[in-house]
């Protein structure tokens, strides 16, 4: 597992996150998993795909940063050098996810949309982190609840070809 084999994961699952197939299936999510847990289902059902895509734009590339502290530059710094199997692939994702549910890295995307990034741009600023403050701690669990294999292999696979057999 090197500094380029993580960089590399890490660059795809940003990429799959933000694109149109899996954006689809995020919205799709959170309409069924979180817009009936809000005080207002049906505003939520409305507003909600649009306000997500403009969020997710943001919120997966500035998580799935590679150079980051909290993703490949420890590992970039210590210069280790091996090959990966699929499963040390599966694994590292589900550290990444594992670390993007814990609550001081929720509250920190809350906090981070809330501020001048992206509610501070919005029509209505207070509105927006007032949304962001319910939608977020509500969203990140759903849409990591049942990891989907296949989207799995995808990234390890587009990150480093032929790390994982085709499922």
């Amino acid at each position: 597992w090197t500094c380029e084999d993580c960089t590399a994961v890490v660059n795809s699952i940003s990429a799959y996150l933000t694109s149109e197939e899996s954006l689809a299936k995020q919205v799709d999510i959170l309409l069924a998993e979180v817009c009936p847990q809000t005080e207002n289902p049906d505003g939520c059902v409305e507003g909600l795909p649009e306000f997500w895509n403009s969020i997710a734009v943001l919120l997966w590339p500035g998580y799935y940063t590679a150079e980051a502290d909290w993703m490949c530059a420890p590992l970039c710094a210590a210069r280790s050098v091996r090959e990966i199997t699929c499963d040390e692939c599966f694994e590292g994702l589900k550290r990444c996810v594992d670390q993007l549910l814990l609550e001081s890295t929720i509250q920190g995307i809350v906090d981070a949309l809330s501020g001048e990034a992206f509610c501070g741009n919005s029509e209505e600023p207070e509105r927006c982190a007032d949304a962001i403050e319910v939608l977020i701690p509500l969203a990140l669990p759903a849409l990591t609840a049942n990891p989907d294999p296949e989207a799995g292999a995808l990234i390890c696979n587009n990150a480093i070809p032929g790390t994982c057999p085709a499922l």
